[in-house]
């Protein structure tokens, strides 16, 4: 049945491959977006788009907000965590009061948050596998995700029901962290990162939007752990994604490095967390992908 959905985060690695997938399904989609111009350059035709929730009219069936500064784009100042935590929310509370003063009553509201929500675990300590009702960690990466949950609260009054979206690492070509590694890795210069223990719980892009669909489909509400059911250590996927482009991965990084180029962003290099998706698999989703190897020759494939 045809949808009229709002989005914001629509022009992101993830936001954009949701937009142009319920594009394709035939849905009314509008993106809510501070790069008008661009989404309409890319969309023009497919997509409404705006910039301010002043213009956005009539009544949506659902609201999907995944918003939000890259978390791993700058070094970790306080003025940058201030504008990572801004940028999620306060335009979540944004959200809330437009939604209340326009009488929204939708009917699935999916919101962001990310694995972070758990803390991070080094080593060994990150082999203890965490679900969906496993508590909030107490780190940066983890207050943010608790107080950006939070702040959706409102939303659960204001519609049918609503999903926490708790996001691993999303795995798709030309974005995301793959981006990030990619030129060192073609060049052979990949490596382990700290101890190569701390563990990934990991996504195929493609896995993403099919599980969105499936959650939008089924009954699920609360928290769900947006992630494949075999995590991997740094390692492992170390070993699977130079595998994936036939490169060495010879050149590691300490954790002293580690630390001195990246400050306390590094948690996010150092530090994982077991995340296993047990609300996705209960209610019976397939994934394509819960191979790590498989999944990288795939989106290697794809590049």
């Amino acid at each position: 049945m045809k949808q009229r959905i709002l989005i914001t985060g629509g022009t992101g690695f993830i936001g954009s491959r949701l937009v142009e997938r319920w594009w394709q399904q035939g849905h009314d989609v509008t993106v809510l977006t501070r790069r008008p111009e661009w989404a309409q350059e890319r969309w023009s035709g497919m997509v409404n788009t705006a910039s301010d929730l002043a213009q956005l009219e009539g009544q949506y069936d659902r609201l999907v907000n995944l918003a939000g500064e890259g978390i791993a784009d700058a070094r970790w100042s306080d003025s940058r965590k201030a504008i990572i935590r801004r940028s999620r929310i306060q335009l979540t509370e944004q959200l809330v009061e437009w939604a209340q003063a326009t009488g929204q009553h939708f009917d699935i509201v999916l919101t962001g948050s990310a694995v972070g929500y758990y803390g991070g675990f080094d080593g060994a300590d990150g082999r203890q596998a965490v679900s969906e009702d496993s508590p909030s960690g107490s780190d940066f990466s983890a207050t943010l995700c608790r107080d950006w949950e939070l702040a959706a609260e409102p939303l659960i009054d204001l519609s049918n029901r609503t999903v926490i979206l708790r996001t691993g690492l999303v795995l798709g070509p030309n974005g995301g962290m793959l981006k990030r590694m990619w030129l060192p890795f073609q060049m052979g210069l990949g490596g382990v990162i700290g101890s190569g223990q701390q563990v990934l719980s990991w996504i195929h892009m493609r896995d993403y939007c099919r599980a969105i669909d499936h959650i939008c489909d089924s009954d699920l509400r609360g928290a769900v752990n947006m992630t494949a059911p075999t995590p991997a250590t740094n390692r492992q996927f170390t070993k699977a994604l130079g595998k994936a482009l036939h490169r060495p991965t010879l050149f590691p990084m300490p954790t002293l490095v580690a630390k001195l180029a990246f400050g306390e962003m590094s948690e996010l290099l150092l530090q994982g967390q077991q995340v296993l998706p047990a609300q996705l698999q209960k209610s019976g989703f397939r994934y394509e992908y819960d191979d790590l190897g498989r999944a990288l020759e795939d989106i290697v494939s794809l590049w």
